[in-house]
């Protein structure tokens, strides 16, 4: 048990710790209204799932993480049973029906059907090595086990999550080296994808969000009122931001969804720039050491699994700022860490416990 402790990796449970704390901080400021209070429940509500997720990733980092390896199967079947009860029997939130009631719980699979996703997918490429780098027919495997749970996803109306297993897909395929015909096949069938899924696939809804990314200014009062207000909050931040508990732009809500989407344009104008700098390094040193943790793992499935976590986060922290910022369309993709969300705050921890064990375990073997 003490050897396990010496070898925690502490830089990175430091900034893990770091971003946890700002993420509380800040939600607070979010959901806080001057002299009304304001919707405090959502603050005690996240903290209770942020001390849950952080037990879950303590008893995580303990376990050896070859025994994700054994139990892929079972876990990936049981994030698509989940997936399909949500479809069949979830509750429908802002449109997308993709919740399970469990008492007072409420749980949203997809979320957690990433993390299990990850886990198939790095045995997959450690238990089948290609040197000369993976063709085509040797992905249909992996391709496959992607297909069907973003396709469940698809069908509760979440086209943001579903987004996430084709990057988390194509990001861990590529660190782990595709021929380069087979790259370009792979970018031509994304490419006609893209286009099928805009002419035949996505809801007025999410039409409208490209719309509106295309050209905020064009109804500032309807469709691009919640872009405009994140720039207008963004901006007004400046250099050194409001203060805490000061910007005026949340508290007198002009900005929706701030507990959730647009949580980053609440911090971002109380701390301006010099604020979002700070907290963008903890989030680049997060992510640099989970790739340097991936390099050095002593065997290939703790390396592709400690990858496709990066990726993961990656993949979120860009897709939720640019669409805040007005760089891509709004997806509703939340902010890791950041954002309000019980389900995504203890799927991140869990996965950022697996990259703990990783770290730990490569002085043991």
């Amino acid at each position: 048990m003490q050897k396990i402790f010496e070898n925690v990796n502490w830089h990175f449970f430091v900034v893990i710790l770091a971003l946890i704390s700002i993420g509380l901080l800040n939600l607070y400021s979010a959901v806080y209204y001057w002299g009304e209070g304001g919707s405090l429940v959502l603050f005690w509500s996240q903290l209770v799932w942020m001390i849950i997720g952080l037990v879950l990733m303590f008893f995580v980092s303990f376990i050896d993480y070859r025994f994700f390896s054994r139990a892929a199967t079972p876990i990936y079947v049981i994030s698509i049973v989940l997936l399909v009860l949500s479809l069949v029997i979830g509750s429908e939130v802002r449109g997308t029906q993709g919740w399970l009631k469990l008492g007072f719980l409420s749980l949203q699979p997809a979320e957690f059907a990433k993390v299990a996703y990850i886990i198939v997918l790095a045995r997959y490429f450690a238990n089948n090595p290609s040197y000369d780098g993976y063709g085509f027919w040797e992905l249909w495997r992996p391709l496959l086990l992607m297909l069907i749970p973003c396709g469940l996803i698809i069908l509760q109306g979440d086209l943001g999550s579903s987004m996430f297993l084709v990057l988390i897909f194509a990001t861990v395929a590529f660190f782990a080296r595709v021929k380069r015909r087979t790259l370009i096949a792979f970018l031509v069938i994304g490419v006609a994808a893209v286009m099928a899924i805009y002419a035949f696939g996505l809801k007025d809804y999410q039409r409208e969000r490209i719309t509106t990314f295309m050209n905020p200014e064009a109804d500032v009062r309807g469709s691009g009122y919640h872009l405009m207000q994140s720039k207008i909050a963004v901006g007004s931040g400046r250099v050194f931001g409001k203060g805490y508990l000061k910007g005026n732009i949340n508290k007198l809500r002009y900005l929706p969804e701030r507990h959730t989407d647009f949580v980053f344009p609440v911090f971002a104008e109380e701390w301006g720039f010099a604020g979002g700098f700070v907290l963008l390094t903890l989030y680049a040193a997060l992510l640099l050491m989970a790739l340097d943790i991936a390099r050095r793992s002593k065997e290939r499935f703790g390396g592709f699994l400690a990858a496709g976590v990066a990726m993961m986060i990656f993949c979120q922290l860009v897709i939720n700022l640019g669409g805040v910022l007005g760089l891509m369309p709004l997806t509703g993709v939340t902010l890791p860490l950041m954002s309000y969300g019980g389900s995504s705050v203890v799927a991140v921890l869990a996965s950022l416990g697996i990259v703990l064990n990783i770290s730990k375990r490569r002085f043991m073997f």
